[in-house]
């Protein structure tokens, strides 16, 4: 195993061409498909234990076992393109070879509907299984310093209970289980006792960690995970890059938030400023208790990142959306907001209603903008528009003058039909 994350990447995540199956030289009797850019957790979680099976290779056409995966719908919806390199490989394989497929590209099982023999889906703990399988000690990792980004990772939980309408667990089987207080503890004190070094910096990771715990105890327990890290000496920073949901942080979690001086970053979705389009899109929360949430958490912790993801382009949104968007914006006051725009599959319940189109998804960009602009706010606050990113930050001289040129041509949009991730400059909004 080398020991560098950085070195793991680099043999584990390779751009690859998925036509020429009998040039790929993998472990002993096995090949690895996957996608360029895998799941942060599932490369940390399960891929990077897995590469002990990478330390001998076979050609694909001697391979008594092809394992497959692909991180599937992390964003976009690879269904069909998942089945379709399943069936390609189903054919090109040798005989009597079998398919392992892992992780959410097992979701593609109930599209292949039996069409493939001696194939095998494991959606979970796939590491284990292979080490089962193939007598190798290897398992899943839900503690891993992370070299490059120079945190330890922790990973309480996986999947979620909810069902947002816009949302790839909406079609996706992905199975709910958390890690148990005590197990978590123990593996701490472990950390603690050989390299203390390593828990300076905790980041806690989930797809929805607002419902630990309700698995095991019956109820969420994200407030006493608080507690418990937050109680190690060790520990300076800790980090909520993902997976709170505003709708269900109760009274207990909220007050944990605010007591952990600890806290410097905090991800939660507004998605949208509207009440009208939350309940849309099965979103739990109000947008008056996102203001009432945000609030609390900006009084006790004035120094904590807060960090959030505004949706534009849903079905049924009109511009009146988007002005109580910029309202919200600037009541909750986030630090950083990734501005996206509403990806629709065909699998997703969503799909049902008219879809906006991209003209009209660019001038809603715009106008919330123009709003943030606009509309008055109790002390001045800057944000820029990068890409994908609206983001608290200064500017170069040079910059804020392109980007005030941006700014100033009202039909950027309809003259270049750009989407933001083809800005190279981006917006510069200044509320004042």
């Amino acid at each position: 195993m080398l020991a560098s994350l950085k070195e793991k990447h680099q043999i584990l995540v390779t751009p690859r061409e998925y036509d020429d199956l009998g040039k790929y030289k993998i472990n002993a009797d096995f090949v690895k498909m996957y996608a360029q850019n895998e799941c942060y957790r599932e490369l940390m979680v399960s891929y990077y234990p897995m590469l002990p099976l990478l330390e001998h290779t076979v050609p694909f056409e001697e391979a008594d076992y092809i394992l497959y995966m692909h991180m599937y719908a992390r964003c976009d919806d690879y269904s069909d393109f998942v089945a379709k390199q399943l069936e390609n490989i189903a054919k090109s394989r040798k005989t009597g070879a079998e398919i392992i497929v892992l992780g959410k590209a097992a979701n593609a099982e109930k599209l292949l509907n039996g069409s493939i023999s001696n194939i095998t889906f494991w959606g979970d703990h796939f590491t284990e299984k292979l080490g089962k399988k193939f007598d190798m000690d290897i398992k899943e990792q839900y503690f891993v310093y992370d070299d490059i980004e120079k945190h330890l990772a922790i990973w309480p939980v996986d999947g979620c209970l909810n069902k947002c309408k816009f949302c790839r667990r909406s079609y996706m089987e992905i199975k709910f289980e958390s890690l148990s207080l005590e197990t978590i503890r123990t593996n701490l004190d472990r950390i603690r006792l050989n390299t203390p070094e390593l828990m300076k910096k905790v980041s806690i990771r989930a797809e929805n960690l607002t419902e630990y715990g309700i698995d095991i105890y019956g109820k969420p327990m994200l407030h006493e995970l608080i507690y418990l890290i937050n109680s190690y000496d060790e520990v300076e920073e800790i980090g909520f890059p993902i997976g709170m949901c505003i709708g269900e942080i109760t009274p207990q979690i909220l007050e944990a938030l605010c007591y952990s001086k600890k806290i410097t970053e905090l991800y939660m979705n507004l998605e949208t400023g509207s009440d009208r389009l939350l309940r849309f899109i099965g979103k739990k929360h109000t947008c008056e208790q996102a203001r009432e949430v945000f609030k609390k958490i900006h009084i006790a912790n004035p120094n904590i990142k807060i960090l959030t993801t505004i949706m534009l382009g849903l079905p049924t949104e009109n511009i009146g959306d988007i002005l109580e968007t910029a309202k919200l914006i600037i009541d909750t006051r986030p630090n950083h907001i990734h501005c996206n725009y509403f990806i629709c599959s065909p699998n997703l319940p969503l799909a049902k209603y008219p879809q906006i189109s991209n003209s009209c998804r660019e001038y809603h960009l715009k106008k919330l903008i123009d709003f943030l602009n606009e509309l008055p706010v109790q002390e001045p606050y800057e944000f820029t528009m990068d890409s994908y990113w609206i983001d608290k930050r200064p500017l170069s001289r040079k910059r804020i003058r392109e980007i005030e040129k941006l700014n100033n041509d009202n039909k950027f949009f309809e003259e270049q039909g750009l989407l933001p991730e083809h800005f190279s400059m981006g917006f510069r909004v200044k509320l004042e």
